[in-house]
């Protein structure tokens, strides 16, 4: 599906197969300096050789199990999956492949799997935004909010919620411009906070 209103507003569409590289790669550059990424691995240069496979791992998933909304021009990515009374993805070989792709800092990617997990909301079906990132270059140009605005008018329109976890308050501000709400937050094993939020469907009447 592709969106466009006006010649400013980026171009939406769904990612192809032959584009999970790119993919890869934009949310690896995206996330290397992110609020998490000292927790995950600490020296920026083994991190940087982690973080391509690993993204990749996750790009591959989403593309199965979910959906993969970009810009046309692959700046910029957002992971999606829906969910239905809990969030339970299976993906073949994952196990073997994140531990491939992340060696020895293993520990603290599964340890960041199992605390979101455990975290997440059960018992209302919506669609949980994993990942979204913007290449460096192209930050702060509205190409985020433009992934927000074309699946949450997607959401709006079947009347389905949707979740996410910010990592950094900084970041709630931004989501709460889009329609999210906080709940209870939580920290990861001797490191930083997470923090969830919900955003229900509006009306046609609201998104006025």
């Amino acid at each position: 599906m592709v969106t466009t209103v006006g010649a400013l507003t980026p171009i939406i569409r769904r990612a192809t197969p032959a584009e999970i590289d790119t993919v890869a790669a934009v949310l690896a550059e995206a996330f290397l300096h992110g609020d998490l990424a000292p927790w995950l691995i600490l020296n920026v240069d083994t991190r940087e050789k982690v973080y391509w496979p690993y993204f990749r791992l996750l790009a591959e998933v989403a593309q199965a199990a979910g959906w993969i909304d970009v810009t046309d021009d692959l700046a910029a990515v957002a992971l999606w999956y829906p969910v239905g009374d809990r969030f339970d993805v299976e993906f073949p070989n994952y196990d073997t492949r994140l531990a491939q792709a992340c060696g020895q800092h293993l520990h603290r990617f599964v340890a960041l799997d199992q605390i979101m997990h455990e975290h997440h909301p059960t018992g209302t079906p919506h669609h949980y935004l994993a990942h979204l990132g913007v290449h460096p270059d192209r930050q702060r140009q509205g190409l985020g909010s433009a992934l927000l605005k074309h699946h949450h008018g997607q959401l709006d329109a079947i009347g389905m919620p949707a979740y996410l976890e910010a990592t950094s308050s900084r970041h709630g501000v931004f989501y709460r411009r889009h329609g999210y709400l906080p709940r209870p937050g939580y920290r990861l094993p001797k490191g930083p906070e997470l923090y969830p939020m919900w955003r229900r469907p509006r009306s046609a009447w609201e998104a006025r």
